[in-house]
Parts: structure tokens; C-alpha cells; sequence
């Protein structure tokens, strides 16, 4: 008799923090019923980092994937398959997952450029998430 083993995939660097600390939403039953009818995929790069973390949210499950970030083309759109991206300094995204960094001061950054978003409307969905998470 052959036993089949399941491989699990190996989540590397920046993405095996991200890992931990969002897949805890998997057994929230208010996160379940909140992103029930939810696809979306979002690219977290920590830039000072050598992977970036694809965080994925497929109908009330989320699972996070490493992306190396070099080369850059890795980080693209067409290649990685995001749908909101999400660049910044590993020490920020950690302070805004502690809520030690308010929205206010996030949109400081931003305009200061140390932070670069794209596909905002699918970022509020990340937004949503972390409130989850603190409860």
C-alpha cells in the first residue's frame, strides 16, 4: 500500500510572517461569513524584503503565497495575478497590523511615497480583514 502524502507548500521570508498572522481568519466564523462571496487577490511587498507575500481570498478562505521580488517583472500584474498591490517597509506594514500605525498616518505615507498603492477599492477588503483580526 502507497501512502500519498499532501505536499504543503513552502511560504518563504516576508509571506511566512503574513502567513502567520492572517491565517488565523480562516476559523473566525464573522470572516467566513463576511468574504463568502469574496475573490481577490492582494500583492503585499515589503521592499526592504527579498519576497513579496500574494495574500488570497477565495470565499470566506485566505491562503498566502511567497513571490520573490526580484527580478521586478515577478511583481507585476500580469505575472503575479494581483488585484490590489500594496508596497511599503516590512517595520510599516507590521505597525499597521498592530494598529500601531492609524489610516491618517497611512495616507501620510502614501503621499509621501514610502508607501505605493494600487487597486484601492480591492485594498479595503485588506482594511476589513485587520478590523476582524484585532477583534
Amino acid at each position: 500500500m502507497t501512502e500519498v502524502k499532501e505536499e504543503k507548500k513552502m511560504v518563504r521570508g516576508f509571506a511566512g510572517l503574513i502567513y502567520a498572522v492572517l491565517t488565523p481568519l480562516n476559523e473566525k466564523e464573522k470572516f467566513k461569513e463576511k468574504f463568502a462571496n469574496t475573490k481577490v487577490k492582494i500583492l503585499i511587498n515589503a521592499s526592504n524584503l527579498n519576497y513579496a507575500a500574494l495574500v488570497i481570498i477565495d470565499k470566506g478562505t485566505i491562503d498566502v503565497e511567497s513571490v520573490p521580488n526580484k527580478p521586478k517583472e515577478n511583481l507585476e500584474k500580469k505575472n503575479a495575478g494581483w488585484d490590489a498591490f500594496i508596497e511599503m517597509h516590512a517595520s510599516t506594514f507590521l505597525a499597521f497590523a498592530m494598529n500601531r500605525l492609524s489610516l491618517p498616518g497611512m495616507a501620510k505615507l502614501v503621499l509621501k511615497r514610502e508607501v505605493r498603492l494600487k487597486g484601492l477599492r480591492k485594498l479595503l477588503a485588506m482594511m476589513q480583514m485587520m478590523k476582524i483580526l484585532a477583534e
